[in-house]
């Protein structure tokens, strides 16, 4: 800040003023047009106040002016305020958001890779149950079968193919397949 003080002469109103400004001078100068164009304003629509009126009224004017400036400043920063809060909010939701989004797609690798194990391995059991087959059959003419674990589970291409063959109607005739395996069944 400069110490330094500068006297200056403005016209308000129809007197002159000597005013000292310490920060720009051009400032006063701008504040000082601004009054006198008040004061003018006043006096064309209230000829009859004398100046002294015409100057209390035009502060009164500059300082509800200067009251509404200010409140609409503080609505502003309200405004201003509000919207940093909502935006931090909306940051913590995205990260939150973006958090699930990561552990769910932990969660589908997870399942994915123990679906493709689960796969390799039935299909690992249905080629060694291809084997079983033949020595199953063999077996069950020398005594009753009986249910293993592996027998129970399906997988999902296995049922897709069972629920394909159910709807497609087969011309051929199985009734010697089935006789063929009833004999084996029974015994007979």
């Amino acid at each position: 800040m400069s110490d330094r003080v500068e006297r200056i002469r403005v016209r308000i109103g129809k007197m002159t003023y000597q005013l000292t400004a310490s920060d720009d001078p051009q400032k006063m100068r701008d504040i000082a047009v601004t009054a006198n164009a008040m004061m003018e304003q006043i006096a064309k629509r209230q000829p009859q106040l004398n100046q002294i009126s015409q100057a209390v009224l035009a502060l009164v004017n500059a300082v509800g002016m200067m009251q509404e400036a200010h409140e609409k400043r503080q609505e502003a920063y309200e405004s201003r305020d509000l919207a940093e809060r909502t935006t931090e909010e909306i940051r913590a939701e995205l990260m939150r958001l973006r958090e699930q989004f990561w552990q769910m797609k932990k969660e589908l690798l997870y399942y994915r890779n123990l679906c493709e194990i689960y796969e390799t391995k039935l299909s690992e059991r249905m080629l060694s149950s291809d084997d079983e087959k033949v020595i199953r059959t063999a077996r069950k003419r020398r005594r009753p079968r009986r249910t293993m674990i592996g027998d129970l589970q399906v997988t999902i291409e296995d049922t897709i193919q069972n629920n394909i063959d159910d709807q497609v109607p087969d011309d051929t005739d199985d009734s010697a397949e089935n006789t063929l395996y009833m004999s084996e069944d029974t015994g007979v």
